[in-house]
């Protein structure tokens, strides 16, 4: 059975007040928890109307409570709806965490992407160095010996063939090589300088 009273005492920081009965009779405790469904907070002179429902150790409390002449809260829900609507509003986050996830698994990949493509930079870069069309000048001169006897040891594959004397003549910078130490009549170092055939072969 419904009851009415006046809301006398109101604590909205804790969110409970008394209710005066309009019948008489001791003051009723009322918690924020049975008029959530209220367009507004109760306020001191409120008039309430309530059941009155007795607890285990004997006090009474209000309940199924509204404040008379305020309009409830369209937007409320039954409270059994009140897990549904937890579980929606935890939803946000846990999307938000797998993106976070996802970012961070992107950015590993992007990481280990650059590292292979330095990798494969350095060696290439290292290839080309070492198989260089001028790195041959840098290094035949060194093994160059104007010995007979050691460019014979060197080149066994060549030997001097009649009318072979220009650059054009020859298939490699050690033919051309062999040539100018053990040919006469070779003309295919114009600069004097040991190095034949500069422009063809030995760059």
């Amino acid at each position: 059975m419904k009851e009415t009273g006046r809301l006398v005492r109101w604590n909205g920081s804790k969110g409970f007040g008394f209710i005066e009965p309009d019948k008489g009779g001791k003051d009723v405790f009322i918690h924020i928890s049975t008029l959530k469904h209220m367009a507004r907070k109760p306020i001191v002179g409120d008039q309430i109307e309530y059941v009155v429902e007795q607890q285990a150790d004997g006090k009474v409390k209000a309940d199924k409570a509204l404040i008379v002449g305020v309009a409830i809260n369209p937007t409320h829900k039954p409270r059994h709806n009140s897990g549904k609507n937890h579980q929606a509003k935890q939803r946000p986050p846990i999307k938000m965490k797998k993106a976070t996830t996802a970012s961070g698994t992107m950015s590993r990949i992007v990481i280990i992407l650059i590292v292979i493509a330095i990798g494969r930079f350095a060696i290439q870069a290292y290839y080309d160095v070492t198989n260089a069309p001028g790195q041959s000048s840098l290094v035949q001169p060194v093994t160059i010996d104007n010995s007979p006897t050691q460019s014979t040891k060197s080149s066994p594959q060549f030997s001097c063939e009649a009318g072979k004397t220009h650059c054009s003549h020859m298939r490699s910078c050690e033919e051309a090589i062999f040539y100018i130490n053990h040919c006469p009549d070779t003309q295919m170092d114009g600069d004097f300088d040991g190095v034949p055939c500069e422009r063809q072969f030995c760059n």
